[in-house]
């Protein structure tokens, strides 16, 4: 899927680095000198530097942030992915989505559908139109007791229109899976030599869409801080300050989309395209995001209209 295709190219471009496959870390620490060890079924190595950029399960971030629990949210999200051939009846759908996502809005919560690459990939190495996928992620509270897996069917089919309904159900139980919605974020990002990225760092709720951006924007701030100061510990310091700092937002940021999109939903029948645009804005007043940015004219006051106020979230 989208990532496997995300990892291929970024190792592609990571050039002749020495690359382990097979050997998890079984541990992180740091030994009398100060320097990073990690430590595989094999042996025991140290670094100057440790990136823990081992997802939302770190064991790197046990030791930069001691005692971090995950606050979960109160509904869940299924996720599934569709190929496309197998929604052949639905071709005004499949159009809609070629050049837009769909956001579907009812009491309690709300469902998205856009495409993403398949796994398989063309003559050339890319992925052409044939192997992409719909994907879809539906945020809701299953009833108390509910078997919360097929549950998203039943939803499908009381809330949304009937042709999209058809297209969860077409994906059988086996397409979608059911995950609890949780978000964390660590007070502190960098204890030098160790620090964190991506998952490791903060998870967020999936409404900001920024699992694979933000690990690619730690990146992007370590490799700037690291060229631009000669002491590595300070390179690190200024790292953790600025990234944790954007943990801290995004955090915030998806309580408060998850809040006004699942929590505590407006009447969805009654708004229009105006009313919606009013009313997101409103959600994202004093925020920033990559996915709702303003066009210029807009953010110069020329009166111009932002971007769709819905996205994959």
């Amino acid at each position: 899927m989208q990532l496997g295709l995300l990892w291929r190219s970024l190792r592609v471009s990571a050039g002749p680095v020495r690359y382990l496959r097979g050997r998890p870390v079984t541990s992180v620490g740091r030994d009398g000198s100060g320097r990073g060890v990690i430590t595989t079924a094999r042996s025991g190595e140290a670094y100057d530097v440790v990136v823990g950029a081992d997802g939302h399960a770190s064991a790197t971030r046990r030791l930069v942030a001691p005692g971090l629990r995950p606050k979960p949210a109160p509904y869940a999200v299924w996720r599934g992915a569709i190929p496309l051939g197998a929604l052949t009846g639905h071709p005004r759908e499949l159009e809609l989505l070629r050049g837009a996502w769909v956001t579907l809005g009812f009491p309690g919560g709300h469902g998205i559908f856009y495409l993403i690459p398949g796994g398989r990939q063309d003559g050339d190495g890319g992925t052409g139109p044939g192997n992409r996928l719909l994907a879809y992620a539906v945020y809701g509270r299953p009833p108390e007791g509910a078997d919360p897996g097929p549950y998203v069917h039943e939803l499908a089919k009381e809330h949304f229109p009937a042709a999209w309904a058809d297209i969860v159900a077409r994906g059988g139980r086996r397409a979608a899976t059911c995950h609890p919605v949780a978000d964390a974020q660590a007070p502190r990002v960098a204890r030098p030599p160790l620090l964190l990225a991506g998952d490791a760092a903060g998870v967020t709720r999936p409404h900001t869409a920024t699992g694979a951006v933000k690990a690619l924007q730690d990146a992007l701030c370590l490799e700037r801080v690291l060229r631009t100061t000669a002491d590595v510990r300070t390179a690190l310091e200024r790292y953790g300050a600025e990234r944790a700092a954007a943990g801290v937002h995004l955090v915030e940021l998806g309580r408060r989309m998850g809040h006004a999109m699942v929590e505590e939903t407006p009447d969805w029948p009654t708004m229009g395209q105006r009313e919606v645009d009013v009313w997101f804005r409103g959600v994202l007043a004093g925020t920033r995001h990559y996915l709702y940015e303003e066009p210029p004219e807009t953010a110069a006051g020329s009166g111009g209209r932002g971007r769709a106020p819905a996205g994959p979230m």
